[in-house]
């Protein structure tokens, strides 16, 4: 399967679950949130999960709190 069709498939379970009234995008935005980090915990070495972690916070503007 190529990325694209991946991609497509999960587009397609997300806009499912968003347009489901009792779950909002918000919870759904929290929950691929939280199984793509699993994902890269699982497959990145320790090393390029905390680089990548860093990116995330930069990019992101949390560091400046």
């Amino acid at each position: 399967m190529t990325f694209e069709e991946v991609y497509r498939k999960y587009e397609h379970l997300t806009v499912e679950l968003v347009n489901n009234e009792e779950i909002g995008p918000l919870e759904v935005a929290g929950a691929m949130m939280g199984q793509a980090m699993k994902l890269y915990k699982m497959t990145l070495s320790p090393e390029d999960f905390d680089s990548l972690m860093n990116i995330i916070t930069h990019a992101s503007g949390l560091d400046e709190e």
